[in-house]
């Protein structure tokens, strides 16, 4: 083989390679929202509209507080196996050591939004989903995310009883 056909075959597969990993990347779309509040008079609402023909499946909602947390460790104690006098099997020791059980993240899957379709509520109610989960603190920021190619845009709504205002955000690739 030539070394200009050698060239040509490199440079062939580094321009497919290209676009490939281009088009991978625009698979997936998001809104990054920088402020939310919920608690003392104030309240933020949601407005998500797919404007896509297709139904948005895998809509993801995800926390961060103002404090910069996304999520929490979850913590067990070591049970202690042993007779049935205290601290028998089972029963949790208090002196045991703690070990880490599981990363939470401070976010929730929401429910499909079908093709040219609106879904509007409250921060709080986005979050809550199926209503175990309640925010982490009362102001943050999120972010509205799925794997598609579906655009879709978010317009913020934060008021007190004095007045409101609102952001209308497009989503975009990650």
């Amino acid at each position: 083989m030539k070394k200009s056909n050698r060239f040509l075959l490199i440079a062939c597969l580094f321009c497919a390679l290209i676009i490939c990993s281009s088009s991978i990347a625009m698979s997936a779309q998001q809104v990054k929202i920088p402020y939310v509040v919920s608690g003392d008079g104030w309240w933020t609402g949601i407005a998500i509209t797919n404007e896509s023909d297709d139904s948005i499946d895998d809509m993801k909602l995800s926390y961060t507080t103002n404090e910069g947390a996304s999520g929490v460790y979850v913590y067990i104690r070591k049970a202690v196996i042993g007779p049935i006098a205290p601290p028998g099997p089972g029963i949790i020791d208090p002196h045991a050591p703690i070990i880490p059980k599981i990363w939470s993240a401070y976010e929730t899957n929401l429910a499909a939004i079908d093709g040219h379709a609106l879904v509007a509520k409250t921060i709080d109610d986005f979050y809550s989903g199926d209503g175990t989960k309640t925010l982490p603190s009362d102001s943050g920021s999120v972010v509205f995310s799925h794997e598609g190619a579906e655009k879709f845009y978010v317009t913020v709504y934060i008021g007190s009883a004095t007045g409101f205002a609102f952001q209308v955000f497009e989503s975009t690739a990650p």
